[in-house]
Parts: structure tokens; C-alpha cells; sequence
């Protein structure tokens, strides 16, 4: 039941997601000019989930190194291509558990909603990529490990443990 609780918060929060203007400031602080238009190019409610993260690791560690913040707000970047709604997500998420052969056929059924999904599916490869074309390698590999069961970095490690509280 908390898992389905902690789904519709989750759901509440993309669907009516905000980002302030100080917010944007310290993505803009944190990021600097060569990672913030990254940033920027993420819908508003994957801005808001990288921010929450961010507000997560702030209270989980005293300082956490500037490569974790970027970590946070960037580690779903690979997303920002695949247009996939809320509503897709959520339907996606509640197929997956519920009726993986629904959303198989599903998928075989829509190939647009195919082709975002793929995009959404490999979003950390994806990140990874971009964040490598815009120089940042270390942080791509933070990026491309993010979903991984057992991650080789402890910075990977320690954003895990901020992502999935949101």
C-alpha cells in the first residue's frame, strides 16, 4: 500500500511540478554554463524531480561534493528527448507492475508510444551520451550507472539513496 501511496504522490508531484526562480538560480550555480542549458531542456517536472533530489542529498550528507549535486539535477537528462507525458509514465509504471503482456502489446500496438518509451527505457545511456558531448565524462559515468543494481561509484551509490526517496 505505501507503494502505491508513494506512486500517487509521485504522480502529484510531476503533474503540478514548479520550479521557482531561486531554484533555477542554484541550478545555474551548481551546473555552471556549459551543463545548465541541459538543464533547462528538461521538462518542468523532471526539473523539479532533479531539484527534489538535490533538497534530498542536502539532508542526507552535510556537504555533498558538487559532482553529486550535478548528479541530481542531471542524472534523468537522457529523458528530456522522449516527450513522454505523465500520463504515459505512470501508465507505463502501472503496466510494468500489474500486466507486463498488457504493455508489451501496448507497445507493440503504438509504435510512437514504442519509440518514447525506448527513449525513457534508456534514458541513463542516453544522459550518459550527452553529458560526455558536452565534456563532462566523470559525471556521465555517474549518469550511466544511475539505474544499476550494484553501481561501482560511491557518488552513483549515494544519488541512489536521494532518488529513490522521490
Amino acid at each position: 500500500m505505501s507503494s502505491a501511496l508513494h506512486r500517487v504522490g509521485q504522480f502529484w508531484r510531476h503533474a503540478s511540478a514548479q520550479v521557482s526562480p531561486v531554484e533555477s538560480a542554484d541550478a545555474e550555480r551548481i551546473l555552471g554554463p556549459n551543463l545548465v542549458t541541459l538543464f533547462f531542456q528538461l521538462p518542468v517536472n523532471d526539473q523539479r524531480h532533479g531539484l527534489d533530489v538535490l533538497h534530498t542529498l542536502a539532508q542526507l550528507e552535510a556537504e555533498p561534493s558538487r559532482l553529486l549535486q550535478q548528479a541530481a539535477l542531471l542524472h534523468d537528462i537522457g529523458k528530456s528527448g522522449a516527450e513522454f507525458s505523465v500520463i504515459d509514465r505512470s501508465l507505463t509504471v502501472v503496466l510494468a507492475a500489474l500486466s507486463p503482456g498488457l504493455l508489451d502489446r501496448l507497445l507493440r500496438a503504438q509504435p510512437g508510444f514504442a519509440r518514447r518509451h525506448a527513449i525513457y527505457a534508456d534514458h541513463a545511456r542516453i544522459g550518459a551520451d550527452r553529458l560526455r558531448a558536452a565534456g563532462a565524462a566523470e559525471l556521465a559515468g555517474i549518469v550511466a550507472e544511475h539505474h544499476a543494481a550494484h553501481p561501482v561509484s560511491e557518488v552513483t551509490r549515494r544519488l541512489q539513496r536521494a532518488d529513490t526517496r522521490n
